[in-house]
């Protein structure tokens, strides 16, 4: 055997090691932030208990001098943590309901996750935490469809108005079926379900604009990106959303902040000046300062919506 092939079969099993390694070590690292992150996640936050015994996982805030209620949904795969840099910026008399839907983070996971359990979970934060408050929706992505849908459905509720943040727009949704962005975003969440069992994603974080919230909120980000049980579930809302109606004509004011950085601007743009239709009170914000995650998490269009969600503010 030449020294040739002695050299070369010693270095591919140098690279057999060092990728070895680098699987146990990233798995070694992704146990061990998903434990933490679950301790701190349990003693951060809290869950309120359902009939059935299911719990949902809450972070709320109802000072006493609450003149209305806020429940925030959150865009897909995302925690209610996404919405830490907009509620710093809310004023003292509102009360903040962030949750997580079912199978995120401390909450439990349900065999059916249409949206008539989703509105079902919705209508009993509203009556646990926010009682007699008028309410103001606020949804980012698929949760600005879900904030806009439930507002459809529960036109006698206490409500105010509502915020849909750059929303999921379910006719596109549906009219990309079988092409390159559904097979993409499909591809996407299940190799981020890989990259999250194999502890990798701990290393490398889902999303830059983590970068934008304080250290214990990116602490929080990442432990829950590292649970491959968020990718799981968060596929199959994704295939869910793909059967989801239209919304329905929504009774009170509505707000719609777009982000245009990164997208093609017209086209996304004109999309989501079509939501300005659901209401006969209805108002366009757009952002070509900000992208899809970053209209959320970046200091500026945060405060925006903010002030978009107290009412009687900006119109």
């Amino acid at each position: 055997m030449g020294a040739r092939t002695v050299g070369m079969m010693s270095m591919e099993r140098k690279v057999a090691v060092g990728v070895a390694a680098l699987c146990v070590g990233g798995w070694a690292v992704g146990a061990r932030t998903r434990l933490l992150g679950s301790r701190r996640r349990r003693a951060a936050f809290s869950t309120m208990a359902r009939a059935d015994g299911r719990v949902v996982e809450v972070d709320h805030l109802r000072p006493s001098g609450a003149e209305f209620g806020v429940i925030f949904f959150n865009g897909l795969g995302l925690p209610h943590e996404q919405w830490a840099r907009v509620r710093e910026h809310l004023p003292e008399n509102a009360a903040c309901v962030g949750y997580n839907r079912p199978g995120h983070g401390l909450s439990s996971p349900l065999p059916d996750i249409g949206l008539a359990e989703q509105f079902r979970i919705v209508d009993e934060l509203r009556g646990h935490y926010l009682d007699g408050l008028p309410l103001v929706l606020v949804g980012h992505s698929i949760g600005g469809y879900m904030a806009a849908a439930y507002a459809a459905s529960r036109t006698d509720a206490n409500l105010s108005h509502v915020v849909m943040v750059d929303p999921t727009i379910i006719a596109d949704l549906q009219a990309s079926l079988g092409l390159l962005p559904d097979w993409w975003t499909r591809q996407r969440l299940l190799m981020e379900c890989l990259w999250a069992a194999s502890g990798l994603n701990v290393l490398r974080p889902m999303t830059p604009v983590r970068e934008h919230y304080a250290e214990d909120v990116k602490e929080s980000l990442t432990a829950y990106h590292a649970r491959p049980r968020v990718w799981a579930t968060a596929y199959r809302e994704y295939m869910a959303a793909r059967t989801y109606p239209p919304v329905g004509k929504v009774a009170v004011p509505l707000h719609v902040v777009t982000a245009l950085k990164g997208t093609r601007g017209v086209a996304h743009r004109a999309s989501q000046e079509r939501m300005l239709e659901l209401s006969d009170v209805s108002s366009h914000h757009v952002r070509e300062d900000a992208d899809h995650m970053g209209v959320v998490a970046e200091e500026t269009p945060a405060k925006t919506i903010a002030e978009l969600i107290v009412p009687g503010g900006r119109a």
